[in-house]
């Protein structure tokens, strides 16, 4: 019998006292034993993935949780209010004479970021690699004598230092709308071939991010790119703002139709001709600039909190635009603002209530009565535990009881989407002088959700004093699985 790794059989084995009177030879015994045992087997098998799931790529965007976005290009070189650009910008303005890639990649660490995601060309059609396509790239600047190439930089020094690599080109091109290229006369060919040194000459890519505004006017062949990019970097997700999602449909991230923060119950389950698919928002923010550096420093830090919350605090991985100066480095300001952030964001996920002494875990019933699969697999701090229910039981309880009466100041949920999106309904309850007291709900949960009293959509939450909380799963589109409930204390 084949089993999941997570598969627990339980055996009784009662013998009859006749059974060991006279020693028989090791074949009889064995033939005894199994006639006269009575065998109680109890299969606890892990639930089946309610489709759709993640897959790996979409997945590990899914586990980043934020992801740095770094405008930088001609229009650093141009500061506005106007972010497009308009094609008639002269490379040779373009000289970041102390750029540092492996600068980027730290201030990235240091702000708790996975990935990068770079401008490799913006509306303005400035390429920041010395493409063959056309000399309107960093090949006719003065940085490094034209010899420099920026993409290669940071592709070296996020591979170095393993963090996320992920490419934007935009879809516009203003500089080819006025100035076309000696090679190409179709605008379609010329964005192909910059894609495809892009794809093949730089290593691993983990995202490619497609700006999708004016997509449909300019008719490229977008199935075309769609296939090139599962052929040359079959591991990438794809922001695809609807144009590839039909090529790539397993592994694509939608456009959330505005930028800034997003609503929070996120689903991430969309029908694509017919066909239903793992398909989540990433919203793009800007913490600095008007995406490119314009002399003003980044947000506070207050400011980056609140925008977090409205993104990853909703289940999405949003990209947040911190924009290199004109020397090619990350503000020193705005790197002591993502240390502080960072800091931030990891008190809040180390202080928890559940995990106190004294605290204990329970719930309304689990799966197969296996303890893998009991309450306090989501307060264990591991990624690749979860409470689970039976297959036919979409409504539960997890219920914390504290050492003492503490002060909450929120609450992190995490469904297990590996095997899919399934709750659809959940309360928060605190108890309050033995009396249970209704203080939050909600539909969606997905990777993640994180409700903090009195920040962000949970402005007007106020949380009392209690000695115990639970959480109410009161509908699921399936068995739920619980990956973790987090009870948030007050900061010192």
């Amino acid at each position: 019998m084949n089993l999941n790794p997570r598969t627990i059989i339980q055996l009784d084995l009662t013998l009859k006292p006749t059974t060991l009177m006279t020693p028989p030879k090791f074949p009889t015994l064995l033939a005894t034993i199994l006639l006269t045992a009575t065998v109680h087997a109890e299969i606890a098998a892990a639930p089946a993935p309610f489709l759709p799931v993640p897959n790996p790529a979409q997945l590990r965007w899914h586990r980043a949780e934020y992801i740095m976005f770094a405008h930088f290009g001609m229009k650093t070189y141009y500061p506005s209010n106007d972010h497009l650009g308009d094609g008639n910008e002269d490379p040779k303005r373009f000289n970041p004479v102390k750029y540092d890639a492996n600068q980027w990649v730290a201030a990235a660490k240091a702000g708790g970021f996975k990935g990068i995601v770079l401008t490799t060309k913006h509306h303005d059609g400035f390429c920041n690699w010395p493409t063959d396509t056309t000399n309107h790239s960093v090949k006719s600047s003065p940085w490094k004598n034209g010899g420099g190439d920026i993409v290669k930089e940071l592709a070296d020094a996020c591979h170095k230092g393993d963090i996320y690599l992920g490419l934007y080109v935009s879809i516009i091109d203003k500089h080819f709308e006025k100035a076309g290229s000696p090679k190409h006369s179709a605008y379609g060919d010329f964005y192909f071939d910059q894609l495809k040194e892009l794809s093949t000459r730089y290593g691993t890519i983990d995202e490619y991010w497609f700006d999708g505004f004016d997509s449909e006017n300019l008719k490229m062949d977008y199935p075309k790119i769609g296939r090139m990019i599962a052929e040359t970097q079959p591991e990438a997700v794809v922001y695809d703002s609807g144009v590839l999602v039909k090529t790539l449909p397993d592994r694509c991230l939608a456009w959330p139709n505005q930028h800034g923060g997003v609503s929070p119950d996120q689903n991430y389950r969309t029908e694509i001709d017919g066909v239903m698919r793992w398909y989540p928002n990433e919203p793009s923010i800007i913490f600095q600039g008007n995406w490119f550096h314009t002399g003003e420093p980044a947000v506070s830090t207050t400011q980056m909190q609140e925008e977090y919350l409205n993104s990853t605090g909703h289940g999405v991985t949003p990209l947040l635009n911190f924009a290199p100066n004109q020397d090619g480095l990350i503000d020193d300001d705005a790197v002591a603002k993502l240390t502080e952030f960072k800091a931030w964001v990891d008190r809040i996920h180390s202080n928890n209530l559940a995990r106190l002494p004294g605290a204990k875990t329970t719930d309304t019933g689990h799966r197969g009565n296996n303890q893998n699969y009991a309450a306090a697999m989501a307060t264990d701090a591991n990624d690749e535990t979860y409470f689970a229910t039976d297959d036919n039981v979409t409504t539960a309880v997890i219920e914390v009881e504290l050492a003492k009466v503490q002060q909450p100041a929120g609450f992190i949920i995490q469904e297990y989407i590996p095997l899919g999106q399934r709750v659809d309904g959940y309360t928060i309850e605190c108890r309050v002088n033995g009396n249970w007291q209704k203080v939050f709900s909600g539909k969606k949960i997905g990777y993640k959700r994180i409700i903090h009293a009195g920040r962000s959509s949970a402005k007007d939450l106020k949380l009392p004093p209690c000695d115990a909380v639970r959480l109410r799963i009161d509908n699921s589109l399936a068995c739920p699985l619980i990956n973790n409930f987090q009870i948030i204390g007050t900061e010192p």
